[in-house]
């Protein structure tokens, strides 16, 4: 007669139970990816937060790891355009205001701050500067569209040429069926 063992039984000992680990909060996820993408360092990132490395290798290879630093990167050149744009739009009044007003120097004999205005060279510059940045704005969305339809076209060109390189020719022979 065979002995089925059981957790009653007295030489067989029970399956230690695994350790919870307690569900960190949306907001300690969130903090974590941030501080990782700025430090760009697990090892820093868990010293700052808390959270336990092996628990940040874990996270980085999920998808709402994924989906939340893009989130972020995505915001970041978002307000890093806002400022750039804030910054163009300074730069332009202040060369709006040099070339309609002039330079301001300084007046020796006077001893006062008198508007020069701009020398043409100068003048030529800004403009030529400021017209160049304007066509690489305008054309480069076109070239880079016309360039994509072109890599799609020849890769579907690709594979057509594989598909038919890699077909077989099937010999058929024609048989007369008669009712």
């Amino acid at each position: 007669m065979s002995v089925i063992p059981t957790t009653d039984h007295p030489k067989v000992k029970p399956k230690p139970k695994r350790k919870k680990f307690p569900a960190w909060p949306h907001n300690k996820k969130l903090e974590t990816i941030s501080t990782y993408l700025v430090l760009g360092s697990m090892a820093q990132t868990a010293l700052v937060t808390g959270v336990p490395y092996p628990t940040i290798e874990i996270w980085r290879r999920t998808d709402w790891w994924k989906e939340y630093s893009l989130k972020l990167k995505t915001e970041d050149i978002q307000q890093l355009d806002s400022n750039l744009q804030r910054i163009v739009n300074k730069s332009l009044k202040v060369l709006e205001d040099r070339i309609d007003k002039g330079d301001a120097q300084y007046d020796q004999r006077t001893g006062e701050i008198v508007r020069v205005p701009i020398k043409a060279h100068v003048a030529l510059k800004i403009s030529s500067e400021l017209l160049n940045q304007r066509d690489k704005r305008d054309n480069k969305p076109v070239r880079e569209e016309v360039e994509k339809t072109i890599d799609a076209r020849l890769l579907k060109l690709a594979e057509e040429f594989s598909r038919f390189s890699s077909m077989k020719t099937i010999d058929v022979q024609a048989t007369e069926v008669l009712p």
